[in-house]
């Protein structure tokens, strides 16, 4: 089933207008006519019969979906800037995976730099691959995507639980979810070239715990991936 996010308040009953993108999508693209899509605003999802009528895209509210796909805690995960692609995978899979917020970061080791010229269209796109991906896995909720902020300033996304991945430790992330309470969660994860003893340092002063996703050196990108599923498991 379709799933799109819309702004205005639904209830049943209810007959709107999609806008023109999600129009778009739902009837020329998926070809969609007298079907049901799931709608969902202000992070409560409705059931809906989409149809078009003179030349406009229609949504008929149907009724309340009571089913909530989201982690019972907010789940920050602060990602260092790595090449476009792959950053764009982050986000994509972080946000199937239940993350509440993402903050990109830069540190010492980061290959990419953030460009103040860029930042509004890339953040743009950003919002819309994380849309995209809250869609397609049926969430109640859009994560929200920050601005790239430099090292220094993930000491305030600190949370009761704050892991930062780091290979020159033992203990492991995954036994770290197994003994997780119900608390707001922050995890950090490192450029191509990880973290420095330096940066390390810095976060276990502001109250982070490094920890190991294994003996095998990751990719930044499966470093982050690993971790975020680490951590819903911890929930189910």
């Amino acid at each position: 089933m379709q799933e799109y996010f819309v702004d205005e308040p639904l209830e049943p009953g209810q007959i709107i207008e999609l806008p023109k993108e999600k129009a778009f999508h739902a009837f020329r693209v998926l070809k969609l006519n007298h079907e049901t899509v799931r709608l969902v605003s202000h992070n409560t999802g409705y059931f809906a019969e989409v149809y078009t009528e003179q030349g406009k895209g229609l949504a008929r509210i149907l009724s309340v979906d009571d089913a909530v796909n989201e982690l019972p805690v907010p789940f920050t995960l602060c990602m260092a800037l790595i090449r476009r692609e792959k950053f764009e995978l982050v986000l994509q899979k972080a946000t199937e995976l239940g993350v509440s917020r993402i903050v990109p970061f830069v540190s010492s080791r980061c290959v990419v730099k953030a460009k103040d010229e860029k930042k509004d269209r890339q953040k743009e796109r950003w919002n819309a691959i994380v849309t995209e991906a809250s869609e397609q896995c049926k969430r109640n909720c859009i994560p929200e995507v920050l601005h790239p902020l430099a090292f220094h300033e993930l000491a305030g996304f600190h949370e009761e639980v704050s892991l930062a991945a780091y290979e020159g430790v033992r203990l492991s992330a995954a036994s770290v979810s197994r003994s997780m309470k119900r608390a707001p969660v922050c995890g950090v994860i490192g450029p191509e070239g990880g973290f420095s003893e330096e940066e390390v340092s810095y976060l276990e002063a502001h109250g982070f715990t490094p920890v190991s996703l294994g003996n095998r050196i990751l990719r930044a990108e499966t470093a982050a991936i690993y971790l975020c599923a680490a951590v819903g498991e911890a929930f189910l």
